[in-house]
C-alpha cells in the first residue's frame, strides 16, 4: 500500500506535463510566444515574427454581429409577370421628363418710357407719358407730360370745353458717391369755360367767358448723404403764373399774374445715444402778385425748426418740433410759435396707436386758389392762416398689406379759406357772379375709419376709406361746399398678367351753397377700366367714367360730366 500511493502521485504528475505540452504545441494561436520562422532570417535576411496569441479582446457589453452576408431564409421569389410588375406604375410616370428649365442670369429690362393715349366721347383726347434717359452712368434725364381736353358736354349758349396741359422735366447727376444734384424746369398751359350768370349779366359777357392759365417754374436740389442717418439737402425754386379772364367788355375782364420764390436746408445726423436723431430745419418762401385794379402785393413766410426723434423699447417712436415762424401779408403780419408732438405706439404685434398735436401757419398761393376753384374771378386777394389741432388713430395690422384703421381729428383755423360766389354792386339780391376767395375762423371734426387689404399679393386688392365731418365757420353755419358725409374706395384684379382691371368709386354727401335755393345734392360716382398688355411693347385700355351718370355739382353752377367712356393704346419703350 505503501509502494502504491508514491507511484500513483508520480504517474499524474507525469500525465499533466505531458497533456499541457500537447495543448500547447497543438494549438499555437494560444501561445503568448512570437512565431519566428529561421528561413526568413537565413535565406531572405529578414526579420519577422508573429504573435498569433495576440488577439483584439472585446470590448466588455460589446458583441457586434460579425459582417457575414447571408442570404435571408425567409425571402420569397420574385413570381411576378412584366405585366403586373407596372401595374402600379402611374401612367404619367412613363412619360419622358420634362427637360429643366433654361436659366439665365441677365439685367432685366427697364422700362425707359410709357406713353398712354386715348379719345373718349364728347371729343375729348388724352395723353400721359413719362421717359427716362441714361446719359451716362452717373446722370440721367426723367420727364412726363399730362394732356387732357375737350369740346365740352353742355348744350349752346353755355360752354364747357377745356384743356389741361402741364409737364416737368429733370436732370439727375451723382456728382460723387455721397453727393446728388437736380434741376428740374415744368410748365402748364391750361383754360376753361366758366360759369354763365344771370341773363342781366352774360348778355353783356356774350358767350362764356374763358380763363387761361400759363405758367412756369424750375428748382435746383443738392443732397449730401453720408449715412441713412446723417445728411443735408438744400432747395431752391422758384415758379411765375399768369391768369387770364376774359368776359367780354365787362369789369369782370382782367388778369392775375403771381411769382413766388423758396429756398429750405435739412440737416439731419444722429444723436450720442442710440435710437435718437435730430433734424434742423429752415425755409423761407415769398410772392409778388397783383390783378387788374390794385397794385403789387408782397407776403414772406420764414420759418425755423428743430425736431428731436427717439425710438423706446423698440415700441414707442417720439417725435417733437418747435420752431418759430414769421409771416407777413398784405393784411398782418406775425411772429407764431410752431409746436408738433408726434407718438407712434406698437400697443401689440398688430395694434398700433398714432397720436399727434400741432399747431402751424399756412400761406396758400394765388396758384393753388386757382387749382382748387377753377370758376374763381381774377380779383384774389392772399392771407396766411394758422392752424392748430389734434390727431388719434388706431390701426390693426395683423399681415404686411392689410390695414385696418379708425381714429378722429380736431382742427382750429384762423383766416380758414373758402370760396362762394360774389353779389353784385348793383344791388340785386338773388343774383351771383363768379367765386372769390373769403376767409374766417373755422373748425373741423372729423371720425374716419378705413381698410386697406392685399388678399392675393400682386393679384387682388382693395382700399377703402370713409369719413364723418363737423366742418364750422364761427356763427356762420356750414363751410360752404364741403361735405359732412364721405366715402371712397377702390379695388384692382389680376385675372392673369397681362390684364388688370380696376374699379374706383366715390360718395358724396350734400353740402351748403349759399349761392343756391337749396343745398347741392349728394352723388356717387362709380368708375371701371381694364387694361391689357398684348405684347411687352403695346397695350390697350378702357375706361368708364360715371357709370351711373349721376347729374351731379361739385361747384354750383356748373354741371358737371355724365357718364364718359375712353379708349386707347398704351406704348412702352
Amino acid at each position: 500500500m505503501t509502494f502504491r500511493l508514491p507511484s500513483l502521485i508520480l504517474f499524474a504528475l507525469f500525465l499533466s506535463v505531458e497533456m499541457q505540452a500537447q495543448t500547447t504545441g497543438g494549438n499555437p494561436q494560444n501561445s503568448l510566444l512570437p512565431e519566428i520562422n529561421p528561413q526568413d532570417i537565413e535565406i531572405r535576411s529578414e526579420f519577422r515574427a508573429r504573435f498569433p496569441g495576440l488577439r483584439r479582446q472585446p470590448i466588455l457589453g460589446f458583441n457586434p454581429k460579425p459582417r457575414v452576408f447571408r442570404i435571408d431564409p425567409n425571402r420569397m421569389p420574385f413570381m411576378e409577370s412584366r405585366d403586373e410588375a407596372v401595374a402600379n406604375i402611374a401612367i404619367t410616370q412613363l412619360d419622358r421628363p420634362e427637360p429643366p428649365e433654361r436659366s439665365i442670369l441677365r439685367t432685366p429690362d427697364r422700362t425707359t418710357g410709357l406713353l398712354k393715349a386715348g379719345l373718349g366721347n364728347f371729343v375729348t383726347p388724352e395723353a400721359e407719358g413719362y421717359f427716362y434717359h441714361g446719359l451716362n452712368n452717373k446722370s440721367a434725364l426723367t420727364g412726363n407730360i399730362d394732356y387732357r381736353s375737350s369740346e365740352g358736354h353742355l348744350d349752346a349758349p353755355e360752354l364747357s370745353s377745356f384743356r389741361y396741359f402741364d409737364g416737368d422735366v429733370r436732370f439727375h447727376s451723382k456728382v460723387k458717391e455721397d453727393l446728388k444734384v437736380s434741376v428740374g424746369a415744368g410748365f402748364l398751359s391750361d383754360f376753361n369755360r366758366m360759369i354763365n350768370l344771370d341773363p342781366v349779366f352774360q348778355n353783356g359777357i356774350g358767350e362764356t367767358a374763358r380763363k387761361d392759365y400759363l405758367g412756369f417754374g424750375g428748382d435746383v436740389s443738392i443732397t449730401k448723404t453720408e449715412s441713412a442717418l446723417d445728411g443735408w439737402e438744400l432747395n431752391i425754386g422758384g415758379n411765375a403764373l399768369s391768369v387770364d379772364l376774359d368776359a367780354g367788355n365787362t369789369t369782370r375782364t382782367g388778369e392775375v399774374n403771381e411769382q413766388v420764390i423758396n429756398a429750405s436746408f435739412d440737416k439731419y445726423w444722429a444723436g450720442s445715444r442710440l435710437y435718437e436723431t435730430f433734424h434742423i430745419k429752415g425755409s423761407v418762401s415769398g410772392g409778388n402778385y397783383q390783378y387788374t385794379g390794385i397794385e403789387s402785393q408782397q407776403w414772406i413766410d420764414g420759418r425755423a425748426s428743430v425736431e428731436y426723434r427717439k425710438l423706446l423699447d423698440f415700441s414707442a417712436h417720439i417725435t417733437a418740433n418747435a420752431g418759430l415762424a414769421y409771416v407777413s401779408d398784405g393784411f398782418s403780419n406775425r411772429i407764431y410759435f410752431t409746436p408738433e408732438f408726434k407718438l407712434r405706439y406698437n400697443l401689440k404685434d398688430a395694434v398700433i396707436v398714432t397720436g399727434r398735436a400741432f399747431g402751424a401757419p399756412n400761406m396758400h398761393t394765388v396758384r393753388e386758389h386757382h387749382q382748387t376753384n377753377r370758376f374763381l374771378s381774377f380779383e384774389t386777394a392772399l392771407q396766411h392762416s394758422y392752424t392748430s389741432g389734434v390727431y388719434g388713430e388706431v390701426a390693426f395690422q395683423a399681415l404686411e398689406g392689410n390695414r385696418i384703421f379708425g381714429g378722429i381729428s380736431y382742427e382750429l383755423t384762423k383766416n380758414y379759406a373758402y370760396y362762394q360766389r360774389s353779389r353784385p354792386s348793383g344791388g340785386l339780391i338773388n343774383s351771383f357772379e363768379f367765386y372769390e376767395v373769403q376767409f374766417g375762423k373755422a373748425n373741423v371734426f372729423e371720425l374716419f375709419g378705413g381698410i386697406t387689404q392685399q388678399l392675393v399679393p400682386e393679384k387682388f386688392w382693395f382700399d377703402g376709406r370713409f369719413y364723418a365731418r363737423r366742418p364750422k365757420l364761427a356763427n356762420a353755419g356750414d363751410i360752404p361746399f364741403e361735405e359732412r358725409l364721405g366715402v371712397n374706395g377702390s379695388f384692382s384684379y389680376k385675372p392673369i398678367d397681362k390684364l388688370k382691371i380696376t374699379s374706383w368709386a366715390e360718395y358724396v354727401g350734400k353740402r351748403t351753397a349759399p349761392s343756391a335755393t337749396e343745398d347741392l345734392g349728394a352723388f356717387l360716382l362709380l368708375n371701371g377700366g381694364a387694361e391689357y398688355q398684348i405684347n411687352n411693347r403695346f397695350g390697350v385700355y378702357v375706361k368708364v367714367l360715371n357709370i351711373l351718370g349721376q347729374n351731379y355739382e361739385i361747384w354750383e353752377g356748373y354741371q358737371e360730366r355724365p357718364l364718359q367712356a375712353f379708349g386707347g393704346l398704351t406704348l412702352k419703350f
